[in-house]
């Protein structure tokens, strides 16, 4: 799928930075979603465009991707446009303690299907009609909400709940509640792309700052060993994945979710600084000087996170959320994270207003300055403008920066994570225990009516239209034809292998195929399946 040569530099990194796909060995429902749909600004092919920044060229910028021919020919919707408004209508705020109940099922329903069709309208370069039912219900602010609710829960509850074993009566639910907030990453991540968006978040953008600087700092606090633990879990092999714990099985399932959601965090981070004079003055204050963004990512373009040696080999994360042994050649070629970084710092120390409101000192220059040692003839060579970056950095080791200029500004504060952490009355320790009795329960009926939520969520059927590839055995990991006649759900390469997952996969076959009755697209239903909160 060629690129026309009238994309921006602000669209061409945008565009190539969206890729799915699902598990290759699944265990249940869970393992469909297991790399999600962490994905970024549209798919991408090999770059031949004018540089919006400079109005040079940009040549090749990064391997071709070979997108199926679905897109080449007609998606598979998941939403039509009349689904999405009311989809979108129907999101509201859901106290932290109601994290797992029907109406939170409901709601991550109608983000995850909201999510998957803002994507496809991404990929095929259509009418976004996702995000303008966000702009015309004003609910930009309650994507935001729910974004910081899911945060403070792993913050504040998870913690109880893995004392309590959580998990001793199944992964699936565990599980769901904590992709959640990667569901609600990607789609911030697709509509922030747009800059009515950004002007429509309002105040809300501090919080999405602050959660972005979180996300950032998490990723500099990394260390080589978690990375090492995180492929020791990933390469467990299949068929020994249900002779391992359940509390094991989830921490296979979430391994590396964390550090996903935070690598996402950084095309949201640029995306705001697309738009920097957008913002209002004390975001823009809070980003450059409260916490100094730019010093944190000259950080991460020290440590380069998307980046990982194992057993003498180097690794990189790819776009759909896999790492791929790669030459010391190709090292040197950007990966779309990394250019997003670069992108980032580039609008935030090469902004004239920005320039104007940067408190330097002699620490934050001489981080800066570090800068210099990255920016060689092959970063040159794929991002052209930064030679403007360079040129700036060379200036500034031999002059001392002009200091900020004087302005009053009334400083904003996160009000969205404050209101969450303030509407806790009963204490973390309460909430945790709800939870165990309401949603983290061996109770029959709470289980089939969580079974049934998540297959309305996740139509097998459309996830394959979606995201074709190549299955595996559940069972031995090799290459799969068939697939469970009743769910649907698992795929086997024979006979045998069937008949030896069969105990292990027999209750959860008859939760997930009894919901097929259930399940249903029309929009004449929609508006009657709003759950209620209480």
């Amino acid at each position: 799928m060629a690129l026309p040569a009238s994309h921006t530099l602000v669209e061409l990194f945008a565009l190539g930075q969206r890729t799915n796909s699902t598990s290759n060995s699944s265990n249940s429902l869970i393992l469909v979603l297991q790399t999600g749909l962490c994905c970024s600004r549209r798919c991408s092919c090999s770059i031949d465009s004018t540089c919006v920044l400079e109005h040079k060229t940009i040549n090749n910028f990064g391997p071709e991707l070979h997108q199926s021919t679905l897109w080449e020919r007609e998606a598979t919707s998941v939403l039509t446009a009349p689904e999405a408004e009311m989809y979108v209508d129907a999101l509201k705020t859901i106290p932290i303690k109601m994290i797992g109940q029907p109406a939170w099922l409901q709601q991550h329903e109608f983000l995850e299907k909201l999510n998957m069709q803002a994507h496809v309208n991404a990929i095929l370069n259509q009418d976004d009609f996702v995000k303008e039912a966000f702009l015309s219900f004003e609910k930009v602010g309650i994507l935001i909400y729910e974004l910081i609710v899911m945060e403070v829960w792993r913050e504040k509850v998870k913690p109880i709940l893995e004392t309590e074993d959580y998990a001793k009566h199944g992964t699936m639910t565990p599980y769901i509640v904590q992709y959640h907030e990667a569901t609600i990453v990607n789609l911030l991540e697709a509509l922030m792309y747009y800059e009515d968006v950004i002007e429509a978040v309002s105040d809300g953008i501090v919080d999405v700052i602050d959660y972005c600087n979180r996300a950032i700092q998490y990723l500099n606090s990394r260390t080589d060993d978690d990375a090492l633990d995180e492929w020791r879990l990933e390469s467990i092999p299949g068929k020994d994945f249900d002779s391992i714990s359940s509390i094991e099985q989830l921490r296979y399932q979430t391994r590396d979710l964390r550090f996903q959601i935070a690598m996402r965090t950084i095309s949201i981070l640029r995306y705001i600084t697309d738009h920097i004079t957008k913002v209002p003055l004390s975001a823009m204050t809070r980003m450059l000087n409260t916490h100094d963004l730019p010093v944190a990512l000259v950080e991460l373009i020290s440590r380069r996170p998307w980046i990982r040696n194992i057993d003498g080999k180097t690794q990189r994360l790819q776009e759909n959320q896999q790492w791929q042994t790669v030459s010391r050649t190709d090292v040197l070629q950007l990966s779309k994270f990394e250019a997003q970084v670069w992108l980032a710092l580039y609008n935030l120390l090469m902004e004239p207003e920005c320039r104007r409101k940067y408190s330097f000192n002699s620490y934050n220059k001489n981080q800066i300055l570090r800068l210099r040692a990255f920016l060689n003839d092959v970063i040159l060579d794929q991002i052209p403008p930064l030679a403007n970056l360079r040129r700036t950095l060379e200036e500034l080791s031999l002059m001392e920066p002009p200091p900020a200029e004087p302005s009053v500004v009334i400083e904003q504060l996160p009000e969205i994570h404050e209101h969450v952490l303030a509407s806790v009355k009963e204490g973390w320790q309460t909430i945790a225990r709800y939870q165990i009795v309401k949603v983290f329960t061996d109770n029959k009926d709470v289980l089939r009516r969580q079974a049934q939520a998540l297959a309305a969520a996740y139509n097998v059927d459309t996830l394959d239209a979606l995201f074709p590839e190549a299955p595996k055995c559940v069972v031995c990991g090799q290459p799969a034809a068939k697939r469970c006649s009743k769910c649907k759900t698992e795929w086997y390469c024979r006979r045998q292998c069937q008949v030896e997952h069969w105990p292990k996969h027999k209750e959860l076959c008859r939760l997930t195929s009894a919901n097929s009755s259930t399940t249903s697209n029309s929009t004449t239903l929609i508006s009657s399946k709003i759950i209620d909160n209480g």
